[in-house]
């Protein structure tokens, strides 16, 4: 069992990933052939399916990126089911504790390390992975959102939960959280986000950031690179192709208004 994402992490590298919403496997089958370390399937905050998430890991199959679930929220059987269908790991949102970082990580292996019920279905090949069981607790990841102010405050406790491979900011409920909604420049949202990096770097779990990548230049992953973060995280299917075809319009109409003159 290869999990390109874990043994980025573990051997401290920077590795990138995005986010597909859209349910398309011909378009999570793309992001991967395109290079990504890791691919973000997001349930949370899109009309996906278990057939649908199904038919993208298939889709992901085709190329080395690692699949990853983000799960709608700590739910056990959820995560249970998206594990046995293949995922390399999932994303949970609004874990707020170490009780709740303990509920998802313990989830995501078998004993005696977790909880899992034995059942990997697709993850180990219908049967015929005879060494899954046996990889799994050290390749599939846990990965953790924070995105309260509790879950700041509760940071180092989250963080010293064994199994959790590595956390990432929700920065818009984030900001919500701390009563300055989308003010991702204000002191007390820059303060919560530094507190969650340097929790990370204390606890030596490779800490994630999103990045803003539209438009990307040579220097749009300098500073998060630059300040420690391993697990960097993009925008995915939406906003990329919108960017590309508002990239196409605009060119256009520039071209349009040069013969004009």
């Amino acid at each position: 069992m290869k999990n390109r994402l874990k043994q980025g992490l573990c051997a401290g590298e920077v590795v990138i990933g995005a986010q597909l919403r859209f349910g398309a496997p011909a378009i999570a089958e793309l992001f991967g052939k395109a290079g990504f370390d890791y691919v973000i399937i997001d349930t949370e905050h899109a009309p996906q399916t278990p057939i649908g998430v199904q038919a993208q890991l298939q889709g992901l199959a085709s190329s080395e990126a690692t699949p990853i679930v983000r799960v709608p929220n700590n739910d056990p059987d959820v995560i249970r089911l998206y594990l046995d269908m293949g995922a390399g790991g999932v994303l949970v949102p609004f874990v707020n504790s170490a009780e709740e970082a303990r509920r998802a990580a313990e989830v995501c292996r078998y004993p005696p390390q977790g909880n899992r019920g034995y059942g990997p279905a697709r993850a180990a090949a219908f049967g015929f992975d005879a060494d899954y069981f046996d990889e799994a607790n050290d390749n599939v990841v846990c990965l953790v959102i924070i995105e309260t102010a509790q879950a700041v405050a509760n940071i180092d406790e989250i963080l010293a939960v064994e199994g959790v491979d590595s956390c990432l900011v929700g920065p818009f409920d984030l900001s919500i959280s701390l009563g300055i909604p989308q003010e991702f420049e204000h002191p007390r949202f820059k303060e919560a986000v530094e507190t969650v990096l340097a929790a990370a770097q204390n606890a030596g779990v490779p800490p994630g950031m999103d990045v803003d990548a539209i438009p990307c230049t040579s220097e749009t992953f300098d500073a998060p690179i630059r300040d420690g973060y391993k697990m960097l995280l993009v925008d995915g299917d939406e906003w990329m192709l919108h960017a590309a075809c508002k990239n196409v319009i605009d060119c256009c109409e520039q071209s349009k208004e040069l013969l004009k003159s």
